[in-house]
């Protein structure tokens, strides 16, 4: 009798039209339960409707009033952010395949079936690559997915490894190589096989590509500065523009440097042995000649050579840095002529950092953190490297180069590969402006800092680099980590910029052409700059790979590292370890820190911060926790902390602070 009535049909319509309708995100939750988040207001989702919705999606849904609450009930897909997909392999009790999308918060297992290309025989906790083929909002049906790719077995050591490469779509075999390389530049190179260059590097280094050589520069018999000679590998010699490897290498853009292992931008041939500036043995390079003052200053304009060299040592950053250190039973050089360089570039660096920290910035030091592995990916230990002084000198020693680099592309080729930064977002210069009148000004030089802290001042190098001298003697880094909210990202550019972080008026690389493509581009510039051809100036999609495949990177070191963290920790948590930690992030839900004994992040719950909710308060402008109405910690500060959890399946740490 009501089947198909036009009114009773047009009444629902009404109901349904008088109501309120939203459009948000899909916020899952460790329960059955969810939220949608929008503009203004969070709604609860029953677990009937979290049925029809996965985390993420942006949806419209009708308001429903259940008693005297609000509840979300989802009506149409907007967008779904589950395509593709990671995920582990299950079969439901009547063997059907499903997976279980590695996400914390989807934790709904999705039913599924294996594309025909996919050989391996399935099995119950594989990881796969899935995408996501029907949607209840959007075909009326139930969630389904496609089994596109086998990824590993579940007792795979290296899970961690091709999971994260997997995910973020980075191939984890090195560039394809070819038969043979013929050398294809036609221009005379200089001889520079006699010159005295060495390496410094890691002693597991196997692809070198920068060696170096000093010499005093002397007028009526004293010192009156330095002349260094930059060598660089030049693989661009071997490598064709319209290769496979040339392609594979614009796609790539880096060489991926992995905990326990690194994947070549070039092969292997190439980046550890044909390029490789090996000791005694000639190879083609890129050389740059630099002449400063003694004090670190450039006198000259820089002078660019295609050439052919020899490195004359391969030197260990260890080794080294004990021997200047005087450290007993330390290393020596082998040679007097070893020694001559090793004094040379060391009282060169020391000036070069003097001139950095007065010309432009310095980094508070910070060790970088290394995860030691058996040869089955277990973790043995994690390492915190603090730099020495042999690192300092290579660094130097690059940065100087790559400063040459920067001005001689501008003036030279017109364009290249520039790294450069802004400094702060420029709609976040009034929030800086505020913050250091607030924090660094007095009464005494308030008038003067108003001018110097100026959002038109502060808008320029030299502003911005007067201002973080001036931060340098607060002690720890909450200075630091709270501007830092304000800043803008790095860029690639093809005009030259000035670097703010670096503090620097220019920066482009070419120092590490076997490991970045920019660097290759650049070197190609600067041969046609020598060989007097025309420079072609760097395409806008270059310029935007390069920026994503280093995010990529960066979060494909995060991810892996989190997860061996969690594998490393997790045969420890049961002894209830205490760490010093610094305080990275304070939000609503707790704070974030990192262990300063191995880097590792770690969660820390409101709920166990203080018992009680309605006293604890988060200032955003301060990035601080307020409890009781008293500042008990910010960003920068130093705690002690309790690991109590980890939990490997969404690579998190949690821990207590010891109060």
């Amino acid at each position: 009798m009501f089947q198909d009535n036009p009114l009773l049909s047009q009444l629902k319509q009404q109901i349904r039209d008088s109501k309120q309708h939203v459009e948000g995100t899909v916020k899952g939750t460790d329960k059955a339960y969810g939220f949608l988040e929008t503009e203004k207001e969070t709604f609860f989702i029953a677990p009937p409707d979290m049925k029809k919705v996965v985390h993420g999606d942006k949806i419209k849904a009708v308001i429903e009033e259940v008693g005297d609450k609000k509840q979300a009930v989802p009506e149409e897909l907007i967008e779904t952010q589950l395509t593709r997909f990671i995920a582990k392999v299950r079969f439901n009790k009547d063997g059907k395949l499903q997976v279980l999308v590695d996400h914390p918060s989807i934790n709904q297992a999705i039913g599924a079936t294996q594309l025909k290309s996919v050989k391996e025989e399935l099995q119950e906790g594989d990881w796969v690559v899935a995408t996501l083929k029907t949607h209840p909002l959007r075909d009326d049906r139930f969630l389904f997915a496609q089994v596109n790719e086998f990824i590993c077995r579940k007792a795979d050591e290296f899970a961690p490894w091709w999971v994260t490469l997997a995910r973020h779509q980075q191939s984890r075999y090195p560039v394809q190589g070819q038969e043979s390389y013929p050398m294809l530049d036609t221009q005379t190179r200089e001889d520079l096989t006699a010159v005295h260059f060495v390496t410094i590097d890691s002693e597991s280094t196997q692809d070198m590509d920068d060696a170096l050589y000093i010499e005093k520069i002397e007028q009526n018999g004293a010192q009156t500065g330095w002349r260094l000679v930059v060598a660089i590998a030049d693989p661009t010699a071997y490598i064709d523009i319209n290769s496979q490897i040339e392609k594979d290498a614009k796609q790539r853009c880096f060489t991926n440097y992995l905990p326990g292992f690194n994947i070549p931008m070039l092969p292997r041939e190439l980046s550890d042995d044909l390029c490789s500036l090996m000791p005694n043995e000639s190879r083609p390079a890129l050389v740059c000649y630099i002449e400063t003052d003694l004090t670190g200053n450039i006198t000259n304009k820089p002078h660019f050579v295609s050439a052919t060299v020899q490195s004359r040592a391969k030197l260990a950053y260890n080794k080294v840095s004990d021997y200047l250190d005087n450290v007993e039973n330390a290393w020596q050089p082998e040679t007097p002529e070893i020694a001559e360089q090793v004094h040379g570039l060391h009282q060169f660096a020391l000036a070069r950092i003097q001139w950095r920290k007065s010309n432009s910035l310095l980094f508070k030091e910070k060790p970088d953190y290394s995860f030691v592995l058996a040869e089955n990916g277990h973790v043995q230990e994690i390492k915190a490297e603090h730099r020495h002084i042999a690192n300092q000198i290579v660094e130097e020693s690059m940065i100087i180069a790559n400063i040459c680099c920067a001005h001689y592309l501008d003036e030279q080729a017109k364009t290249g590969i520039f790294n450069t930064h802004k400094g702060f977002d420029p709609k976040f210069l009034p929030n800086a402006h505020n913050f250091l009148m607030a924090n660094v000004a007095t009464d005494e030089n308030r008038g003067e800092f108003e001018q110097r802290y100026s959002v038109e001042n502060l808008a320029t190098l030299s502003g911005y680099c007067q201002m973080r001298h001036d931060i340098e003697p607060f002690d720890g880094d909450y200075y630091e980590f709270r501007l830092r909210r304000f800043l803008t990202f790095a860029e690639f550019k093809a005009d030259l910029a000035p670097h703010f972080g670096l503090g620097l008026t220019g920066y482009a690389t070419w120092t590490s052409p076997i490991r970045k493509y920019s660097d290759m581009v650049n070197h190609r510039l600067i041969k046609a700059t020598l060989n007097n051809q025309p420079c072609e100036r760097p395409t806008d999609e270059v310029l935007a790979r390069l920026q994503e495949a280093r995010r990529q990177n960066r979060l494909v070191e995060r991810d892996i590292a989190d997860w061996l963290y969690c594998r490393y920790l997790t045969e420890k948590v049961a002894e209830k370890p205490e760490f010093a930690a610094e305080v990275q992030d304070v939000m609503r839900g707790g704070m974030r820190v990192q262990l300063l004994e191995n880097g590792a992040s770690v969660f820390v719950p409101a709920s166990t911060i203080h018992p009680n909710k309605e006293e604890m308060e988060v200032n955003s402008d301060e990035l601080a926790l307020y409890i009781q109405g008293e500042r008990r910690y910010k960003i920068g500060d130093i705690v002690q902390l309790q690991l109590t959890e980890v939990k490997e399946e969404t690579r998190s740490l949690i821990g207590n602070l010891v109060l």
